[in-house]
């Protein structure tokens, strides 16, 4: 299974409103001023193969300006490692290699419903009350996660949130949509409600809910990638990587 055109153009061209980012003949720089530790939206991507060192060093001098600590991470349809790795290491980065699995929603699948018994929700606002509680929780605590998905709500996008017969919220994902293109994230189940049907449960709401686009997602999980089968997806192992300037900082060692 390769990436579909429709997927690397949405992973390079999505409005992603909800953060500072700058377009180049080369790839793209993401920045999040309120939350400039969040690793997951202060990072470059490079797609063509130019004079990697000036895009290195251009890579640096945007992230030291606004003092975050330079990151170049894979993303589909960039550059591979192995052409870059030379770079990295003359510029005295560090490198994390690891696999995940980048799954796919078969078409033909969809077809195949699951009717689900539980109580759905979708929020299309900040998040407040219980909702916000459970996206902090995923963060074990932290509050800059759920700082950015109450702007990538306020940009347009869609949490979705299922709910047990006390009216909690256990489980949410977000959907990310740009043109026909639907990008899943932020799957959660609290540890208490797992394996009860809950994460089955909000997946399917937003398959339901974009029944007519391409959706896709990755995880790292074998455990959430069996699920994601039995709703239709299809997956691949992949290999990623983050390079980081300096040293490996612990949330990337875990």
């Amino acid at each position: 299974m390769k990436y579909s055109e429709q997927i690397i153009q949405f992973e390079k061209y999505s409005p992603m409103k909800y953060l500072d980012h700058k377009l180049t003949s080369w790839g793209r720089m993401l920045y999040d001023i309120e939350n400039k530790d969040r690793y997951t939206s202060n990072f470059a991507v490079i797609y063509k193969n130019e004079n990697i060192d000036e895009i290195i060093k251009e890579v640096e001098e945007y992230y030291d300006s606004r003092n975050i600590v330079p990151k170049i991470f894979s993303r589909c349809g960039s550059m591979e490692l192995d052409i870059l790795k030379p770079y990295f290491v003359n510029r005295g980065y560090a490198i994390r290699e690891f696999d995940m699995e980048f799954m796919v929603l078969d078409e033909e699948s969809i077809k195949n419903k699951i009717d689900d018994k539980y109580e759905i929700k979708i929020i299309s606002n900040v998040l407040e009350g219980k909702e916000c509680d459970l996206a902090v929780e995923q963060d074990n605590g932290e509050t800059y996660g759920v700082k950015l998905l109450s702007k990538q709500l306020a940009s347009g996008n869609d949490m979705f949130f299922v709910y047990d017969e006390f009216k909690n919220p256990v489980s949410m994902a977000l959907a990310e949509k740009y043109n026909d293109v639907v990008y899943i994230s932020d799957v959660y189940t609290t540890p208490s409600s797992r394996r009860k049907g809950y994460g089955i449960a909000v997946v399917n709401s937003i398959i339901q809910h974009y029944d007519n686009s391409l959706i896709y997602l990755y995880t790292d999980n074998p455990e959430a990638a069996s699920i994601y089968r039995k709703l239709g997806f299809s997956g691949e192992r992949i290999s990623s990587w983050w390079a980081i300037k300096g040293s490996l900082p612990e949330w990337c060692v875990e």
